[in-house]
């Protein structure tokens, strides 16, 4: 993001001022001179004089007369497309044909005339140039846009004269247009530029676009209205994210952003509006981005082996958005011209990626905001910190935030209990509360509250709530992957890998839970499933030998389930010889198993 952007827009819009320089030049009538206008390659120039600048004329004396210098090579080409020019003007108020009978009547007069006092012929460069002469008034502002884009074997020197002739024997007002030249680039400025610059143009504008301007403009005109989302700040903010001062790039991505905006995801109130704001926020960022040609790509060059360095933290980042732009790849797909993006599809990829980039729901980033506020209690008067405790109480009995922010919940709570806040249920009701989200993703709750944030408070009230919670999390997880091993035997549809999968999830929480899977289901598993299924029931086993004992001493009943497998699975038959060999296999690893667990067991 460019410096003073922000600064720059609080207060008046580059454009408008831009448009108050270019009057004080249109109303100085003592000074002969032109000036010129740069900026980068698709910033908008051509835009803004065709649009904001011709409508501000329109209201004064001045007529724009815009004459494009694309391929220009000769005097001759350039009062062409003047006298062009200038038709085009007068077809605003009569038609094309009577505007071209007029320069052809005008031009037929002025060969007559001198045919009769010389008694030569006039050719029709002589024609268009006296043509351009007499139909240009001191009502027209000639505007020469595309100035670098004349043609490489121009003749400069009668096209600096022709301008300069306009400038001070016509007494014209004429602005030349062109890209800027940066750094290095002035070096190759060809010698007419230099040439302009020095003895025609008195004063230079830089022309760079407000962000913000440039999408109100482009981007902002038919966006569907919300309910609650501010869908115009929400553009800005992809706009600033994406560094955007490309007027062209916003054009092609316009039509992709409508779209998105028109999505139903957007109108959906069950969803945060936070969420909902960040997701448009990212997807014009990454449509912005695409339509620069610069979309995010992961960098091919490993991470800086210095930790935290410059180049490192930037690596991160790369990486960092490049997957995440990935999580949204509908809008990559929407600018391959291979690709075909249909409304459906929009809404399923905006979904997807709100779902996983932002799942959090209304209440867990209530209970954030809340946590984040009272962390600064001591700026905050009783007033404050009542209507802060009041929402809360809500959120808590409620029970509907994520488990993510359980955190919160206890630190808060902690807080309002060292404010002697009266609250309004038991400890005991809290707790119970606080299992109920635990409830909810037994799986999570059991990571976070085994980890070293919740029980590090050196205070032992606490501590013991937090461990109180940790182990019910513990326990109702160990009884989850009991009942999802508990499969009956003669059960269909759970394959080898599957049954693999749900072993090893039951051995990572707690290795005593495993025995809950029928021996006989696995071997039956095993004997009936493909060669990939086979091995990978047997993999696990194979596996089970690194898994970590508790105390460092298996179970008794353990070491009988594991019996119990090898048992079951001596008194089967494989069918098939490559099963067969990789049964003695699996034979050899329980057998390695039970040597490795052995005796004493726990009792």
């Amino acid at each position: 993001m460019q410096e003073g952007i922000m600064e720059t827009c609080r207060s008046k819009e580059p454009a408008d001022q831009l448009i108050d320089h270019i009057d004080s030049y249109l109303k100085d009538k003592d000074n002969q001179y032109a000036i010129a206008l740069e900026g980068d390659w698709g910033s908008g120039k051509t835009r803004f004089i065709e649009g904001k600048l011709n409508e501000y004329l329109e209201k004064g004396e001045y007529n724009l007369v815009r004459v494009s210098m694309f391929g220009i090579a000769t005097a001759d080409d350039l009062y062409e497309r003047i006298v062009m020019a200038l038709v085009h003007l007068s077809d605003k108020g009569m038609k094309a044909q009577a505007a071209a009978k007029t320069i052809g009547g005008a031009l037929n007069g002025i060969s007559r005339a001198l045919i009769k006092r010389t008694g030569l012929s006039v050719n029709l460069a002589v024609g268009i140039q006296s043509v351009a002469c007499l139909m240009l008034k001191k009502k027209h502002f000639l505007v020469f846009d595309d100035v670098e884009r004349r043609s490489k074997h121009s003749d400069d020197l009668a096209l600096f004269g022709t301008m300069n002739d306009l400038v001070e024997r016509l007494g014209l007002k004429v602005m030349l247009v062109s890209n800027a030249w940066e750094g290095s680039d002035v070096q190759s400025m060809r010698e007419f530029d230099r040439d302009v610059r020095e003895k025609l143009i008195w004063k230079v504008y830089p022309f760079k676009p407000c962000p913000s301007a440039l999408a109100k403009e482009i981007l902002m005109g038919d966006c569907r209205p919300s309910e609650d989302l501010d869908m115009h700040s929400a553009i800005l903010a992809g706009v600033e994210a994406s560094g955007c001062v490309n007027a062209r790039a916003m054009i092609r991505a316009h039509e992709l952003i409508r779209r998105i905006c028109s999505l139903e995801v957007l109108q959906n109130t069950g969803i945060a509006l936070q969420n909902r704001f960040y997701a448009l926020r990212d997807a014009v960022h990454f449509a912005l981005l695409t339509s620069m040609g610069n979309a995010p790509s992961m960098p091919q060059n490993g991470k800086p082996e210095e930790w935290l360095s410059p180049e490192a933290l930037e690596y991160d980042r790369r990486v960092s958005l490049y997957e995440q732009y990935s999580d949204f790849s509908v809008i990559g797909k929407a600018f391959d011209p291979s690709g075909d993006v249909d409304i459906e599809d929009l809404e399923q990829g905006f979904k997807t990626y709100i779902w996983k980039r932002y799942p959090s729901n209304r209440d867990t980033l209530e209970v954030r905001e809340i946590a984040k506020s009272m962390r600064c209690a001591y700026d905050l008067d009783d007033d404050n910190v009542d209507g802060l405790a009041q929402r809360y109480y809500v959120l808590v009995t409620r029970a509907h935030y994520s488990v993510d922010c359980l955190h919160d919940v206890l630190e808060v709570y902690y807080l309002l209990s060292d404010l002697k806040w009266e609250c309004p249920f038991s400890q005991n009701d809290f707790i119970k509360y606080c299992k109920k989200v635990i409830d909810a993703d037994l799986d999570k709750a059991s990571e976070l509250l085994s980890g070293p944030v919740l029980r590090a408070d050196e205070r032992r009230k606490r501590r013991a709530l937090a461990e109180e919670l940790e182990r019910y999390a513990r326990t109702e997880l160990n009884k989850k992957m009991s009942s999802q091993l508990m499969i009956s035997e003669g059960a269909e549809g759970l394959t080898g890998r599957e049954i693999a999968r749900l072993l090893n999830d039951a051995a990572e929480r707690d290795v005593k839970v495993l025995v809950n899977a029928s021996p006989r289901v696995i071997v039956e598993s095993f004997c009936r499933e493909d060669a990939a299924n086979q091995e990978a029931l047997r993999k696990f086993f194979v596996h089970l030998h690194n898994v970590w004992i508790p105390g460092g001493v298996p179970s008794a009943d353990l070491v009988e389930w594991i019996l119990e497998i090898k048992t079951a699975l001596e008194e089967t038959n494989v069918e098939t010889k490559t099963g067969s060999m990789r049964r003695r296999l699996f034979l050899r690893n329980l057998e390695e198993l039970e040597s490795r667990f052995g005796y004493p067991v726990q009792k």
